[in-house]
């Protein structure tokens, strides 16, 4: 075990997957966390321990008041995987007991904070379980995509990592005249439409974007690290794709339009309703002006 006032270090590169891959299957031990700030993040168990905290340098970092800095740290020894509580404020919990160090086994269930982390060791049933309960709280069974709720999750955590100014934009898409078309042809013929412009939406953006269903026919794109002007290329991108491809459906091929507001945090006010806020005044600016276009904020 190592010494608890050893300075704390990710030597090893963790491996995080996404909750839509499979648990079955598997025999590697990993965290999976099934409700919080980061419900549906799955890790690896390897030989370096892995530190859960507040602080941005942890191998699972939760920006959340309730969480101290370092909070706990999982780690193997001797064939077996252990969980000890680094002195934490509100300390940590083992299936609802508080602990300081414990040795852990298949299906226990860790709370640090608000947040619940399951350990599992090989297939079980119960992994399974969490795993398609997982994508049912995080995406949207139409699209794919994160849910509105993920995603200003995701958002949030986004902008808490980068207060330090860092440059980060969000842009806002919304299909245009969208209720005519479930008027004219109804709502399953809707439903194609919304699929076509995700499958486009997913085809030109890089994957190191976030893309979430906000609700109805409105999405949002995230995107950490860039500034307003390569949103605002990414933004044409996606308009032109769109507007380049018109779904066949009914018999008829529908022309689809898309009209989409682009922002960049606020370097004073990094809050997740003023970057909403600030992209969907230029989104209703796009609407304005005819539609089928990008609108910027300043």
């Amino acid at each position: 075990m190592p010494a608890k006032d050893d300075p704390i270090t990710n030597t090893e590169r963790h491996t995080v997957v996404e909750a839509t891959r499979p648990l079955v299957g598997t025999t590697r031990p990993r965290l999976v966390v099934v409700s919080g700030m980061l419900l549906g993040l799955q890790m690896d168990l390897g030989d370096a321990p892995i530190v859960v905290g507040r602080a941005s340098d942890c191998a699972i970092a939760i920006p959340h008041p309730s969480v101290s800095r370092n909070h706990c740290r999982f780690w193997r020894e001797d064939g077996a995987f252990w969980i000890e509580d680094l002195g934490s404020t509100n300390h940590t919990y083992l299936n609802g007991v508080q602990v300081t160090r414990a040795q852990l086994r298949d299906g226990d269930q860790i709370g640090v904070g608000g947040n619940a982390i399951k350990f599992f060791v090989g297939a079980s049933l119960d992994a399974t379980y969490h795993a398609e309960l997982i994508d049912l709280a995080i995406y949207d069974s139409l699209t794919g995509f994160f849910n509105r709720r993920h995603f200003c999750a995701v958002l949030d955590e986004e902008l808490a990592k980068t207060a330090d100014g860092a440059p980060l934009s969000v842009l806002i898409v919304d299909l245009d005249l969208f209720k005519q078309i479930n008027d004219r042809h109804g709502h399953p013929v809707g439903d194609q439409v919304l699929a076509t412009v995700a499958r486009v939406m997913r085809e030109r953006t890089p994957g190191e974007f976030v893309i979430g269903r906000l609700g109805g026919e409105e999405f949002a794109v995230l995107l950490p690290g860039q500034l307003r002007e390569a949103a605002a290329n990414l933004a044409e991108t996606l308009r032109a794709a769109v507007a380049a491809h018109p779904v066949e459906a009914a018999g008829l091929a529908l022309p689809i339009t898309v009209s989409i507001g682009v922002a960049q945090a606020d370097a004073h006010e990094r809050s997740r309703g003023h970057l909403l806020k600030l992209a969907d005044d230029q989104l209703y600016r796009a609407k304005q002006e005819g539609r089928n276009r990008v609108c910027v904020a300043a």
